[in-house]
């Protein structure tokens, strides 16, 4: 099988067998500024390949339990690959425009670009099921509903809109005051994440009810914008920010407090946080600079009550240089490797 690498073209290697330990490895995936994909083990921070499908800059990277991975550029194409296998499975050339979101729903891929269209594929064969203009301005990210009911998608033109998965059309929508760059269900699908440079929300589905959170210290003339969010638990979220911090936020019903900021290295590089994820009990932190850090999270992440932290309540395993320009991260984790959460990983 070909191994192909990051940022060149693709070189013949000789086959090896995948071992058991691989297979059930969960995989890191990071997308770079010059096209390329990096894979690496969750475990031990070991490249496992790199590939370079795209020609323009990779805007999003998302994979599906089955190891399907779907990724889209500016080149205004999605390149499929299958992580199980280690093989393209293909191309996608609908849009007309850089694809700027992306993501899997069991037997469903949407897609979106910045010409504000939508497509909706059938995840066995790839087949266009539907295709309509989400926003009048570019798409900035989508976010399935964990029902697969709806999709969440937020534009450019300042709007959010939420839409009927199966038909494509608009349930409700909302107004903002600012460009929303990422939104995020939270795992019971009970709230919704809501990302600006400026501010976070979490917006309860049910009763509108809209917690706020803007960074004390970006003030005035001093502005450091907000970048990346993820949920860590029905509860919990983690905030990166151009600064290269990330705090743990606890969400409840009218308020986002923080509840600790992982530590950082003195004398640490400045980079921006471009990307936020979790598998089992790891939080990834992608960084501008190409590093990823890897952190052990806290047992009681999924507290209802705020949780009294302190400093080393998250703990970094390792940070994985990938030599690269990242732009989005992704991660596989199979249903076996899954069933593990919990248990702690060895260190590295």
């Amino acid at each position: 099988m070909p191994a192909p690498k990051p940022g060149g073209a693709t070189q013949p290697r000789k086959k090896r067998a995948r071992s058991k330990q691989e297979a059930l490895e969960a995989t890191v995936v990071v997308g770079t500024y010059d096209g390329g994909l990096l894979g690496f083990g969750l475990e031990d921070g070991g490249q496992t390949f790199g590939y370079a499908p795209h020609v323009g800059c990779i805007k999003a990277v998302h994979c599906n339990q089955e190891g399907k991975l779907a990724s889209g550029a500016t080149d205004n194409a999605v390149r499929l690959f299958d992580l199980a296998k280690r093989v393209e499975l293909g191309e996608l050339q609908e849009h007309q425009d850089s694809v700027s979101a992306l993501q899997f729903w069991k037997g469903t891929l949407i897609t979106a670009s910045s010409d504000g269209q939508v497509c909706i594929w059938r995840g066995g064969d790839f087949e266009l099921l539907l295709k309509f203009q989400g926003h009048k301005a570019a798409v900035t990210s989508l976010a399935v509903h964990p029902s697969g009911r709806m999709i969440a998608s937020a534009g450019r033109d300042q709007r959010i809109q939420l839409w009927d998965l199966t038909r494509g059309t608009s349930a409700a929508h909302l107004t903002m005051k600012e460009i929303v760059e990422t939104l995020e269900w939270s795992p019971c699908g009970d709230r919704l994440g809501v990302l600006s440079a400026r501010e976070l929300l979490a917006v309860q589905v049910r009763t509108t009810a809209t917690a706020s959170f803007k960074d004390q210290s970006s003030e005035g003339f001093v502005r450091i914008n907000l970048t990346a969010m993820t949920w860590l638990s029905s509860t919990m979220l983690a905030l990166g920010d151009a600064k290269g911090e990330v705090q743990i936020l606890h969400n409840s019903d009218d308020a986002l407090t923080q509840a600790c900021k992982l530590p950082r290295e003195a004398g640490a590089a400045s980079a921006r946080v471009k990307a936020l994820a979790i598998c089992a009990a790891h939080l990834l932190v992608g960084l501008s600079s190409g590093e990823v850090e890897v952190w052990l999270m806290p047992d009681k992440i999924g507290a209802k009550s705020p949780p009294a932290w302190s400093l080393d309540s998250f703990k970094k395993l390792r940070v994985v240089e990938t030599k690269s320009r990242l732009t989005c991260l992704a991660v596989w984790a199979p249903e076996e490797a899954s069933s593990s959460k919990g248990k702690k990983p060895k260190k590295s």
